[in-house]
C-alpha cells in the first residue's frame, strides 16, 4: 500500500512524450518582451524519461538568467506526509461513495481487466475520483513503457532551492486540488471510458509528445494534446487549459512591472493552440522570440 501510495502521489505532481536530436533545432523557450523589459516562457513536460536529461541548453540559458522561477504551483516535498495525505483525500470520494457505484457493468468490467495488468485491483482504488484514477492508469502504462520519471518542472524547482532562487506559484495548490476534484465528476462512467480507450496508444502519444516538447514544435503539440482535447472532451478543455491560460495571463503581465528576470514554467500543453499564453501575450502586444542557443 505504501509503493502505491508513493506513485499516487507522484502523479498528482504529474498532472497536464522517440526523440529527435538536432542540434540547431528550436526548443520550447520563448523571450517574451515590452519594449526594454522581458521574462523568459517555458514548457515543462511534468513526467520525463531520464533518457531526456540533460535539458535542451536553452533550458539552461533562460535560468541562469532569470532571477526568479516560477512554476504552476508548489508542490510538497515527499518527506512532508501531512500535506501528501491532504492531497491524497481531496482527490477521494466522501465516505461511502466509491468510482466502481458510478461505472456501467461495461466499463467497470474494463476498468477491472485494464488494472489487471498492472496487478492491481479496483478495490485498491475505488474510493479515488475518476482524475486521479485516469492519472494513476497513465502512470502505470508510462512504467511500463520505461518512459517514467521527474518531471521538468521538478527537476528546476529542486535546482532552485540549491541555487537559492527565488520561486514564485501562478496558482495555489488547493486551487489545484480542487480543480482535478471536478474533472469527470459529471459522468464518470464516460470520463473513464474515454480514458480506457486511449490507453493503448499512450506510448505513441507520449513519444510524439516528447519530440514536439525538445523541438519546440507547438504546432504538433497542438495537434496531438489540444485538438483532440478540444473535440472530444471541451468541459475539461475550458477547466483544465482554457481557464488557467487567461487567470496566469494576469499573473505574467505583472512581472513586467518588476526589476526581476522570471523564468516562467508550466505544462508545455499551455504553450500550444489559439488559447495558448503564447497567444494571449501576442494579442496584447507583448513580442514572442524562441530561443536558440545556437544563434546566441
Amino acid at each position: 500500500m505504501k509503493q502505491l501510495t508513493q506513485l499516487l502521489l507522484s502523479t498528482i505532481a504529474a498532472s497536464c512524450l522517440l526523440t529527435t536530436s538536432i542540434c540547431t533545432a528550436k526548443s520550447a523557450v520563448w523571450q517574451v518582451s515590452k519594449g526594454d523589459e522581458f521574462i523568459y516562457i517555458a514548457g515543462s513536460i511534468h513526467v520525463l524519461p531520464p533518457k531526456e536529461l540533460p535539458l535542451p541548453a536553452e533550458f539552461n540559458q533562460a535560468y541562469k538568467q532569470a532571477d526568479t522561477l516560477v512554476l504552476e504551483a508548489d508542490m510538497p516535498a515527499p518527506s512532508n506526509s501531512s500535506a501528501q495525505l491532504t492531497m491524497l483525500k481531496a482527490l477521494s470520494y466522501e465516505t461511502g461513495e466509491t468510482l466502481s457505484s458510478k461505472l456501467s457493468a461495461k466499463v467497470k468490467k474494463q476498468l477491472e481487466a485494464q488494472l489487471t495488468q498492472y496487478d492491481m485491483q479496483l478495490s485498491e482504488l475505488d474510493s479515488f475520483r475518476p482524475f486521479m484514477v485516469s492519472l494513476l492508469m497513465m502512470s502505470l502504462e508510462l512504467q511500463k513503457q520505461q518512459l517514467f520519471g521527474e518531471g521538468v518542472d521538478s527537476y528546476f524547482a529542486k535546482r532552485a532551492q540549491q541555487d537559492s532562487k527565488e520561486l514564485a506559484y501562478l496558482e495555489t495548490l488547493a486551487f489545484q486540488l480542487h480543480l482535478f476534484k471536478q474533472l469527470g465528476s459529471q459522468d464518470e462512467d464516460a470520463y473513464i471510458q474515454s480514458q480506457l480507450a486511449q490507453v493503448s496508444s499512450y506510448q505513441a502519444l507520449y513519444s510524439a509528445m516528447l519530440d514536439a516538447w525538445r523541438n519546440g514544435d507547438m504546432h504538433a503539440m497542438n495537434e496531438l494534446t489540444i485538438m483532440p482535447l478540444k473535440q472530444h472532451d471541451p468541459l475539461t478543455y475550458q477547466i483544465l487549459i482554457k481557464q488557467r491560460n487567461l487567470n496566469w495571463l494576469n499573473h505574467i503581465e505583472h512581472y513586467f512591472t518588476d526589476r526581476q528576470k522570471e523564468l516562467v514554467l508550466v505544462g508545455a500543453a499551455h504553450l500550444a493552440g489559439e488559447d495558448s499564453l503564447l497567444a494571449l501575450l501576442e494579442s496584447k502586444g507583448y513580442v514572442i522570440a524562441q530561443l536558440n542557443a545556437d544563434e546566441d
